[in-house]
């Protein structure tokens, strides 16, 4: 039987998990939630059934995980885990991974694994994609587009 304490604790973590994936955009269905953060994970994958039991106050992930989640979404650990005041406005020095979408992260993670050589030709064939893209706009006069 939990106490009253551990039951608020869980459900304060939960609220806190969900509002740090709504701030980057991110959705809260367990099964997008458990792809995105599997990826992440580097040994320390969940399940749809352990991201839902988060996602819902029942559980608190291990400390190993609460920081991947911290990492991935671009939030302060301690605020995450126990809404530490203190650094809920302390930004990461890095970019949240929540602004890559899965299939980015997925493809940076595919160009780490390539031998070093292999990942120069990489930059170098995207520095000129980039080189030209830019080129090109300042051409038509739409500086700074995406498309």
């Amino acid at each position: 039987m939990d106490s009253k304490i551990a039951d608020e604790e869980r459900i304060n973590f939960s609220d806190r998990l969900k509002t740090a994936l709504l701030a980057a955009g991110l959705p809260l269905k367990p099964a997008a939630f458990v792809r995105a953060f599997n990826l992440r994970a580097d040994g320390a994958a969940v399940t749809i059934h352990a991201a839902r039991k988060w996602l819902a106050g029942e559980s608190l992930p291990t400390h190993e995980r609460i920081l991947i989640l911290a990492s991935w979404l671009g939030v302060h650990a301690a605020w995450l885990r126990y809404g530490d005041a203190e650094n809920a406005d302390q930004s990461l020095s890095t970019i949240p991974e929540a602004l890559l979408s899965t299939a980015d992260l997925a493809l940076l993670k595919d160009i780490v694994f390539l031998p070093e050589s292999t990942q120069q030709i990489v930059r170098q064939i995207v520095d000129a994609f980039l080189r030209n893209h830019r080129s090109a706009g300042l051409r038509s006069g739409k500086h700074g587009s995406h498309q």
